[in-house]
């Protein structure tokens, strides 16, 4: 089974089966390790009463998912930078993360899955050091973490052909457009950030899990 992303994260999966032992050895074995750039699983359970997607696609689902949530409260973060374009472009995404959870959640449920919005302990414990933070260390955290999101979101609906479920390839078709978006408008305020001589973040840098 091939992995849907090649960062560098394994991601797990915590899952609870209730189907026959033929239908379970079909679409339920040994799941290989699905990467992310955050930790997506910790609080990401899934409850499941007939699960009709094989392993790759639950870990697609739970990634996309988890790195939905986190990016949506990244965006709320940056709220409080006082770069205006930077409250702007938060303000201007976060509906997009906000559907992509709702859609998820729909497609998950259709196929037996029930997904939680809990953020993960690393997670949590990321976000809650970024808020510590100010401007302009903030703006640079926040973008930076927002372009490496979006490359890791690029990735995993590019490798959408891997996945077998039609709603997952139309999800991920639909969601890749609303991503790449997105991507020039975040470049360009990190090129903003970086020519205005913000101070470097490095000795203080939050560290993606």
């Amino acid at each position: 089974m091939k992995n849907i992303s090649t960062l560098s994260v394994a991601l797990g999966l915590s899952l609870t089966l209730a189907c026959n032992s033929a239908e379970r050895e079909h679409r339920d074995g040994p799941v290989g390790p699905s990467d992310s750039v955050i930790d997506a699983t910790t609080k990401a359970h899934i409850s499941t009463a007939d699960v009709n997607v094989d392993g790759a696609e639950k870990a697609f689902i739970i990634s996309i998912y988890s790195q939905s949530l986190y990016t949506t409260e990244l965006a709320t973060i940056a709220a409080k930078s006082q770069m205006p374009a930077l409250r702007s472009l938060a303000k201007d995404i976060t509906p997009s993360y906000q559907k992509l959870m709702a859609d998820m959640e729909k497609i998950a449920k259709g196929k037996g899955m029930l997904l939680e919005r809990n953020l993960s302990e690393s997670q949590q414990k990321e976000l809650d050091a970024i808020k510590e933070l100010a401007s302009p260390t903030l703006d640079q955290q926040v973008l930076q973490k927002l372009q490496t999101l979006q490359a890791a979101f690029t990735n995993l609906f590019k490798e959408r052909q891997n996945l077998y479920n039609s709603d997952l390839k139309q999800y991920a078709g639909n969601a890749l457009k609303v991503i790449q978006q997105q991507q020039a408008p975040t470049a360009k305020l990190m090129k903003l950030v970086n020519e205005t001589g913000s101070q470097s973040t490095r000795p203080g840098e939050v560290a993606t899990p």
